[in-house]
């Protein structure tokens, strides 16, 4: 359960579906980022666990995900057959991070979050 922070509860909720509003349209458009949003968001607008973040995030991004592959599907943008090279390794690396997420410090977790960010922004200039 979304636990908001304790200021005006109607500003925090208009920010909250604002910046899910976001996080969905940029997910969207570019097929990723949306997650990143939506934990930073969740991480300034509630008191939750940053591990409670990530699991929100995952639920939010599911069917974030199903929408986007709906549309680019029907662009035919969808490499049918490198799916089970990309979505096996994909679910178990993501079983695997799940199993971890509870073995790690919340700090080591920020700060993986933060190199992540970090690495993800220089390859997008750079490139």
């Amino acid at each position: 359960m979304l636990n908001l922070i304790d200021k005006n509860k109607i500003v925090v909720t208009i920010l909250f579906c604002l910046g899910s509003f976001l996080a969905g349209g940029i997910n969207g458009f570019v097929g990723t980022g949306g997650g990143i949003l939506f934990v930073i968001l969740l991480s300034y607008l509630t008191k939750n666990d940053k591990r409670d973040s990530f699991a929100i995030t995952l639920c939010a991004t599911v069917p974030i995900s199903i929408v986007g592959l709906f549309a680019y599907y029907r662009a035919g943008a969808i490499d049918f057959q490198a799916l089970p090279y990309i979505s096996i390794p994909t679910v178990l690396g993501g079983l695997l991070g799940a199993l971890l997420v509870d073995k790690l410090k919340v700090k080591w977790l920020n700060g993986l979050f933060a190199v992540l960010i970090i690495y993800s922004g220089i390859n997008l200039i750079l490139r």
